[in-house]
């Protein structure tokens, strides 16, 4: 069972936006012929998939770089660990598996698995109120829920995507692999979604001291052989949407040694180590420092930053509660 990260949402999210708009007709076309129908149509017939295709039409990346600072068209939760959103219903045996947030206005992403080979996502965004070209995906790709206009689109060829906004605060997107019927399953989620506002992102980890170019830049929860898992990302200083320079998290497992040998160092002022760039079971690792803490599990930090820079990091962190109680549950 893998963790899907966000920039995997993101990608999901831009390819189907991308092929939608690829395929809608013209806005000028769309707005004379709708002015011909009758007004009976709903008042927000257009206000969704327009809103979404036209940030493709803009040119304007999808994910955090979509999204600028706008005015509020109602209020949002102050605190970007609150989780807006969760399902009043999903299939037998789905339970949910990780949480993801980054600071505001970035996606929020929730997943939930059978345990074989289904999987969902929901992907919680805040609602831009950019306004341009006006497109509509074809009226086999629409949806409607409770009145308002969203779309479905295949994402990679085995996943089924439905994106549509509950209000006119957030934009949601549910991601379905490996479910029967996704787009009536998908249908179903949609229509029962519902407010949560009480369901947190809450980890064991916050940073201390950072380098002055660099900020948090999103907290994951999720679950490992060990037990509950908290990973903090940072990258540098107003660039959100970029790749992660240094990563801080605490796991059960210890460090993947890969071909480097692990030499000893203090670390919070026990026996640590210390790893050299390598390669892994994952690929090339960054350079890491890592110590067993009170519980036997272990505090690693690792990034594209040298060791004395990641020691200060990792002495820096603050272990702190966590709750992980919503691990392997419907939604409550």
């Amino acid at each position: 069972m893998t963790r899907l990260s966000d920039e995997h949402t993101e990608d999901l999210i831009r390819e189907s936006l991308e092929h939608l708009a690829a395929r809608a007709p013209d806005g000028a076309e769309v707005r004379d012929a709708l002015a011909q129908r009758s007004r009976n149509r709903p008042t927000m017939a257009l206000a969704l998939v327009a809103a979404a295709v036209a940030i493709i039409a803009l040119g304007v990346p999808l994910g955090l770089r979509a999204y600028t600072t706008v005015t509020p068209a109602s209020p949002r939760n102050a605190d970007w660990a609150v989780l807006p959103y969760k399902p009043g219903w999903l299939p037998d045996g789905f339970k949910e598996l990780s949480r993801s947030a980054k600071p505001y206005p970035a996606p929020q992403t929730r997943t939930w698995s059978n345990g074989e080979v289904g999987q969902l996502q929901l992907t919680t965004t805040p609602l831009d109120d950019r306004r341009g070209p006006w497109t509509i995906a074809p009226a086999p790709n629409q949806i409607i829920v409770h009145g308002r206009v969203g779309m479905v689109a295949e994402v990679y060829g085995n996943g089924t995507m439905l994106t549509w906004s509950p209000d006119d605060t957030y934009l949601l997107s549910l991601t379905l692999f490996g479910v029967n019927d996704p787009r009536d399953v998908g249908q179903r989620i949609a229509d029962e979604m519902v407010r949560d506002d009480r369901a947190r992102v809450a980890g064991e980890l916050r940073f201390g001291r950072l380098p002055a170019d660099l900020e948090l830049s999103g907290v994951n929860l999720f679950m490992t052989a060990g037990g509950g898992a908290t990973e903090l990302e940072a990258t540098r200083t107003g660039q959100p949407a970029a790749a992660a320079v240094v990563t801080a998290s605490l796991r059960a497992e210890p460090p993947d040694s890969g071909d480097a040998t692990p030499v000893p160092v203090k670390v919070r002022g026990a026996d640590g180590i210390s790893l050299p760039r390598r390669t892994g079971r994952l690929g090339t690792q960054d350079e890491t420092v890592a110590v067993q803490v009170e519980g036997g599990r272990w505090l690693t930090v690792s990034g594209k930053r040298d060791q004395a820079t990641l020691l200060d990091i990792a002495n820096g962190v603050q272990l702190i509660p966590g709750d992980y109680s919503w691990f392997g549950k419907p939604p409550e």
